[in-house]
């Protein structure tokens, strides 16, 4: 990975999504930092989740930024970070049954 600094990814959910419970059901590992942030570690990946509607039990939307990408990661020198924040959001909603639109 490089050292620039990517734009976090913003995601809307069709419905309010519980994240904690979508993250255990999914065996996604993460930390809370707050009741609207969490570092999640998802492929190789480590991501910063902060919820922009709602609270980590009950997001509407949120934004995904990565912050570092594993050196033994199979991507290019520089991951696409679209690709990286959809997969985990994919993994997510379809955990739970919910559809999402990137903003």
């Amino acid at each position: 990975m490089n050292d620039e600094e990517w734009s976090a990814v913003q995601y809307q959910f069709d419905e309010s999504v519980d994240l904690l419970d979508a993250f255990e059901q999914a065996a996604i590992e993460h930390l809370e930092v707050s009741n609207e942030r969490t570092i999640v570690i998802y492929s190789h990946t480590i991501f910063d989740l902060e919820v922009d509607t709602g609270s980590l039990a009950d997001a509407q939307s949120v934004s995904v930024e990565v912050f570092d990408v594993s050196s033994d990661h199979s991507a290019p020198n520089d991951p696409d970070p679209v690709a990286l924040t959809e997969s985990v959001i994919d993994e997510l909603t379809a955990t739970v049954r919910v559809g999402w639109v990137r903003c």
